[in-house]
């Protein structure tokens, strides 16, 4: 374990609501957390298998993500936006089409009202920054290169298991909350015995990097296709994250393309847009499911982000939303530590807030990839009276933006 981490000592000697928070996983969304609660005044454990890298190289490949206002809003809130904000490309412009069918809406930041529609950046670029802050607060004690392995109930607290991947080496923590933000396949998870539903959607996204010949001045593009959407998300001035959804039955074939049969196959889709890419990186690939876990709270431990919930990108709200399962939980620490009324007043906002935009992101795929033609058509008329309505687009984008439902 990473030679930061010293003993805390014994339950036995330290009343409850001195324990730390235990955070599993060092992610965008555990980083995010650790940060919060530290700056609350909180004692805060990082537990994560890998080791910090501090300077991680921006590599040209597709891990690029969008930022909501609501994420930027905690970003501000843990004094990283000003870094972030210097290497993020603000989002001016959403340009959302169908293939086959008429029917075109265009949303402007400028109409919206405000400075841009959202923020895209490398996840690389996000990681260093996050992992920077974390480094240099010390109040948050790093176990690196450790995993959580099991936890124990107790009276008043949790009994958090480590242990380490080189060595038969074991150590418990004493915890006031066990909260595992680690991905998918969340250890957390399974230590609460909470089943994950999923949905499969039988297909895959590619992700790359591509540089246009002419500026992008903003401009992100959606494209709703019989096959599965495609996309484009602007990054500095020519570069694009490139988001491109084929059926499974379709990925052996596009993932043994060389680059100049992959963006034919795209462009086959999107169109060309400005005037064309002159590099593209190499792809990434993954199978696209949707999964939620029915609860996120048990046993004095908690779920977030991809922990408990993962979604299809066609809208891009997974980050934003795990960064809301931090924003709301740090709204109620921030007056002192949460009571038990608290967590589950917590669990039943996030649960809301999930099985909201899962239905959004769901429903978005279902009816865009729907066979029939009169779908299509209505479709197409759906997309054109969002067009003519800047009050029904405006709230569209505010929840596009902010990920909440607004009135």
């Amino acid at each position: 374990m990473d030679a930061a981490a010293s003993s805390l000592g014994s339950a036995a000697e330290k009343p409850a609501d001195t324990l730390p928070f235990v955070i599993a996983g060092g992610g965008p969304v555990g980083l995010s957390l650790a940060l919060g609660l530290a700056a609350q005044g909180y004692a805060v454990c990082l537990v994560d298998p890998t080791k910090p890298q501090q300077n991680l190289s921006a590599s040209f490949d597709g891990r690029m993500l969008a930022l909501s206002s609501s994420s930027i809003q905690l970003f501000e809130q843990l004094g990283v936006w000003p870094a972030l904000r210097s290497v993020a490309t603000p989002i001016e412009h959403i340009h959302v089409s169908q293939k086959g069918f008429l029917g075109l809406t265009l949303i402007h930041a400028e109409e919206m009202g405000v400075e841009a529609l959202g923020y895209a950046l490398r996840a690389a670029d996000l990681g260093r920054i996050l992992w920077q802050a974390v480094l240099a607060t010390p109040s948050i004690r790093g176990y690196y290169g450790a995993r959580v392995v099991e936890a124990h109930e107790q009276t008043n607290h949790l009994e958090v298991v480590l242990a380490t991947s080189d060595t038969t080496e074991t150590e418990t923590l004493p915890a006031r909350l066990l909260i595992g933000a680690d991905g998918t396949n969340s250890k957390v998870r399974e230590l609460m015995s909470v089943a994950f539903e999923q949905t499969n959607y039988q297909a895959w996204a590619f992700l790359a990097q591509a540089t246009s010949r002419q500026p992008h001045n903003g401009w992100a593009y959606e494209r709703f296709t019989p096959q599965g959407p495609v996309a484009l998300l602007p990054i500095g001035s020519h570069d694009h994250k490139l988001v491109y959804v084929v059926p499974e039955a379709d990925k052996a074939l596009v993932e043994n393309f060389d680059d100049d049969a992959f963006l034919a196959a795209f462009y086959a889709q999107m169109g060309v847009r400005m005037g064309g890419f002159e590099r593209i990186s190499a792809r990434l690939a993954y199978p696209l499911t949707e999964g939620r876990a029915q609860q996120v709270l048990k046993s004095r431990m908690l779920l977030m982000g991809n922990a408990c919930h993962t979604q299809h990108p066609v809208a891009a709200q997974g980050l934003n939303l795990g960064l809301r399962d931090v924003s709301d939980f740090l709204a109620i620490s921030s007056t002192g530590a949460p009571s038990n009324s608290d967590l589950v007043a917590y669990e039943e906002q996030r649960l809301a807030d999930h099985q909201q935009v899962m239905r959004l992101t769901d429903g978005l795929i279902r009816v865009f990839q729907h066979p029939s033609p009169l779908v299509g058509h209505l479709r197409g008329f759906g997309l054109m009276v969002l067009q003519a309505l800047p009050p029904l687009k405006k709230r569209l984008a505010a929840f596009a933006s902010r990920g909440r439902s607004v009135n």
